[in-house]
């Protein structure tokens, strides 16, 4: 019985953890889509483009990463995707 308390307690903790991570990354993430309004001055186009592309991916893969904190922090369960 003392076990599987010590062991739901280091969940919880991990979960609290995890949801902070995510807080604080989703942050981040908000200072990386600034920065796309930033670059959109960029006088090359093509220049540009190549930056975009990179930043939305980044954007996208960290709002991915974000909502899996978020779900196991919140113990909700999560969608696996192909």
């Amino acid at each position: 019985m003392e076990e599987r308390l010590r062991l739901a307690q280091k969940i919880e903790a991990l979960g609290q953890l995890t949801g902070g991570v995510a807080h604080d990354f989703n942050n981040l993430l908000q200072v990386i889509s600034g920065g796309l309004q930033v670059v959109a001055r960029q006088s090359d186009p093509q220049r540009r483009e190549r930056i975009f592309a990179s930043m939305r991916q980044a954007v996208d893969a960290g709002a991915r990463l974000c909502r899996q904190l978020l779900a196991f922090s919140r113990r909700q369960s999560l969608k696996p995707e192909r």
